[in-house]
């Protein structure tokens, strides 16, 4: 439910405050907030202004960009799944790259809401220009964001909700953020659950454009392998680890962003026996490897690079395409709810989603 009438009044009277130069009237925002209508701010944006929105870049059709045009088909096909279940008239859903730049957009009845008419492809909507909103949040603290009603900096946005979820490149940093904008209210636990999995398999997806590279899925439970929630590793064709995707990076307890540590497979498995080393690289079902004492996780090869799959007929096999993300989201819950025994609660919070999204995904 949206903030009390009297929480939003308490930041209507906050707003005004701050404009004045009161810091400490931020303290009833949560901390990523506070610093966002400190940037806000210090970009020169009054909270009784209204929304700068530049031009769009292009011709809001064509992207200059070659990441921004990877991210966009990897984006789109979850944005089709999320716009079927969540779309409606005055709302809207994009995916923005690092910049803060619509480069996939999602929209039905703007003609009725100016205030979200301008959201385009090609158009920036950063701080500096409409102050904070969710998906400038998720960009500067890579992290889901929610913000709605008099929790944005500019009042006219006092009618909007706005939910964000970070997406990470290649190398784990922030490189865009997935968002649902519109006039009204949503349930925001229901929302993340979905926009977060949706957030896992677009990240799965730019892990496979690496072309050049083995593709390997990892898991401790191999039920979650060909979902959102398997790790992704990227290999060379020594052995040399190339990236991971964020479920892999926690499972292997590789860094949660930047740069990957220089390591081979033999390393980052030295528990593994010889004879499973040597299968790593290797087409096959999924087959499980010890990382150490007490621990072990399944893993399954899923593409070659593709010099070795022009060198080899029996490697030239599509590279593996993640299922729909509702298929994918119904197997995982249903997985998860067997391996919990039938804990709903236990699988729901292992998924990360709420119950409520656990029973429909079930029901279903």
């Amino acid at each position: 439910m949206m903030a009390t009438t009297v929480g939003q009044q308490q930041l209507v009277a906050a707003r005004a405050a701050f404009a004045e130069g009161d810091v400490q009237s931020l303290a009833m925002l949560p901390l990523p907030l506070q610093q966002s209508w400190q940037r806000s701010h210090a970009a020169g944006v009054r909270p009784d202004q209204e929304p700068y929105y530049p031009p769009l870049q292009g011709n809001g059709h064509h992207l200059e960009s070659r990441d921004d045009r990877r991210l966009a088909r990897c984006v789109q096909p979850e944005l089709e799944q999320l716009w079927s279940a969540f779309g409606a008239r005055g709302w809207t859903m994009f995916c923005a790259n690092r910049e803060g730049m619509v480069i996939v957009h999602r929209a039905h009845g703007l003609e009725d809401a100016p205030l979200l008419r301008p959201i385009q492809v090609g158009r920036r909507l950063g701080e500096a220009e409409i102050g904070t909103t969710a998906p400038a949040v998720s960009l500067a603290d890579d992290m889901p964001a929610l913000v709605r009603g008099n929790e944005h900096y500019l009042q006219r946005f006092a009618p909007v909700f706005c939910l964000s979820e970070p997406l990470h490149d290649l190398q784990g940093q922030v490189c865009g953020a997935i968002d649902i904008t519109g006039l009204g209210e949503r349930d925001p636990a229901l929302l993340q659950g979905y926009f977060r999995q949706a957030a896992l398999a677009i990240e799965n997806r730019l892990m496979h454009t690496l072309s050049d590279a083995h593709l390997l899925a990892v898991q401790h439970d191999p039920r979650w392998l060909a979902s959102p929630l398997q790790g992704l590793l990227a290999v060379q064709e020594d052995g040399q680890l190339l990236a991971a995707n964020r479920v892999a990076r926690r499972l292997l307890g590789l860094p949660r962003r930047g740069p990957l540590p220089l390591l081979s497979l033999d390393t980052l498995f030295a528990g593994a026996s010889a004879a499973q080393r040597r299968r790593l690289l290797q087409p096959g079902p999924a087959h499980r490897v010890r990382l150490g004492e007490g621990s072990a996780v399944h893993l399954q090869h899923l593409q070659a690079p593709r010099a070795a799959r022009t060198r080899s007929p029996a490697m030239a096999a599509a590279p593996v395409q993640a299922a729909p993300l509702r298929d994918q989201q119904r197997d995982a819950a249903r997985r998860a709810a067997r391996a919990a025994d039938g804990n709903l609660s236990l699988a729901a919070r292992q998924l990360g989603i709420s119950r409520t999204t656990l029973y429909r995904l079930l029901r279903e």
